[in-house]
């Protein structure tokens, strides 16, 4: 027998609550355990979304109920909730920030908005961004800014990985995730 540390998969997709028929806590769990996987964070792009107390308490009731891994939720940022979300950091693995194009309402268009998350959410706790080409490179220009932690979501392009190798030469505090099947 070898005895290997479980895997952390820090980027799921289950859809629950709201649209099981995707995935659900209990066969994404067993999916993800199957694999190696023994601990999971969830992204927030549920119905309704991750971006208020009471459907944290939904995603976070449903995990608690079927994962069987350990588990974690991000909580996500929306236009005006930078005020709600502190109230919930203790709750979640980290905020997460959709910067691009995203299906929902997720996404957030205004730097007044990127502004208010950067300034009150815990330096503590990483926030997570979908950002591609410019958006990426203006939000690295907030996490040097801010001073904050970022990790950029399924880097798909070599100039981000070129500007993210950048960005960590000059001190800012930068990681990021490339999901295999997004470079083909």
């Amino acid at each position: 027998m070898i005895k290997m540390p479980g895997l952390i998969d820090v980027h799921v997709h289950f859809r629950e609550p709201g649209a099981i028929h995707k995935e659900d806590w209990l066969t994404g769990s067993s999916a993800a355990l199957a694999g190696g996987v023994t601990m999971v964070l969830a992204m927030p792009n549920t119905s309704p979304p991750g971006t208020s107390a009471e459907a944290i308490d939904q995603t976070l009731n449903a995990a608690r109920e079927k994962s069987v891994c350990d588990y974690g939720i991000y909580a996500g940022a929306s236009l005006g909730n930078y005020a709600l979300l502190v109230e919930q950091a203790d709750r979640v693995a980290g905020l997460k920030m959709y910067l691009d194009q995203t299906y929902g309402d997720l996404r957030l268009d205004h730097l007044e908005s990127w502004m208010g998350h950067f300034e009150h959410w815990p330096a503590s706790k990483p926030i997570a961004v979908h950002a591609e080409k410019q958006t990426m490179a203006a939000v690295i220009a907030f996490s040097g800014i801010y001073d904050r932690k970022v990790h950029i979501c399924h880097i798909s392009r070599r100039e981000e990985i070129l500007m993210i190798r950048k960005a960590k030469e000059s001190g800012i505090l930068i990681t990021c995730e490339v999901a295999p099947h997004h470079l083909f």
